[in-house]
């Protein structure tokens, strides 16, 4: 719509412009060139002109090829580091139900010593994943300063549905220590129980991780789309 304008203000100067020099009675003299050196001036300056057309037409095109190779790269960027940041929600996902499992049916199915190793591996996935969120709030910061904070609030969703994740990790891996109090271990096998059923009211069931996370990934994943493809 703004091209349009632009297109016939152009054309509305134009032919202003043709009126205007119309109007105007020139001497029959006033294209006479009376000396051949004056005759070079002229086309010097004319060549100058439309060198400097040029040249501006060719600075506009190179910031333009300069802004989309910048944009291009960017979206590079982000689709590799949402989807590992996917990937590893999928991990969050399954050790949280773990978590949620065994604190249903209590710790004595497992003896103490599996069990904390267990939770031990459980907290090193969650720093990892921690890790990959890290890298993911990075390329988003330049989302922001560049492209706006449409697409980085967005993702808001995601984090924290990660973040409930961890939360039963974290509580499950003090629960499980055989020095943790009987009353603090019901305290917080009660807690993740609750987010657990929490979570899976708002439709994170197993098997369908992968596509609650698409789904609140949307706006990113379309915005992607169209930056690779311009």
């Amino acid at each position: 719509m703004k091209k349009d304008w632009m297109i016939w203000l152009c054309c509305t100067l134009l032919f202003l412009a043709g009126v205007t020099w119309g109007r105007i009675w020139l001497k029959t003299d006033f294209f006479a060139v009376s000396d051949i050196h004056d005759l070079f001036e002229i086309f010097s300056s004319a060549a100058t002109v439309i060198a400097v057309i040029f040249a501006a037409y060719s600075v506009n095109n190179w910031r333009s090829q300069i802004k989309v190779q910048a944009d291009h790269e960017l979206a590079r960027k982000l689709a590799v580091s949402l989807l590992k940041y996917k990937d590893s929600i999928q991990i969050a996902h399954s050790d949280a139900q773990f978590c949620v499992n065994h604190s249903i049916i209590g710790f004595e199915g497992l003896p103490p010593d599996l069990l904390m190793d267990v939770a031990d591996g459980f907290v090193v996935r969650m720093k990892e994943s921690t890790d990959q969120r890290a890298e993911l709030l990075g390329v988003l910061l330049e989302v922001r300063a560049l492209w706006g904070d449409d697409l980085p609030n967005s993702l808001d969703a995601l984090f924290n549905t990660c973040n409930e994740f961890h939360k039963c990790v974290r509580l499950f891996a003090v629960a499980s220590r055989p020095s943790a109090k009987f009353e603090v271990q019901e305290s917080y096998k009660t807690k993740i129980i609750e987010i657990g059923e929490e979570y899976v009211r708002k439709g994170w069931e197993e098997g369908k991780v992968r596509f609650m996370a698409n789904e609140l990934s949307q706006r990113a994943e379309e915005l992607i789309q169209a930056k690779l493809l311009s």
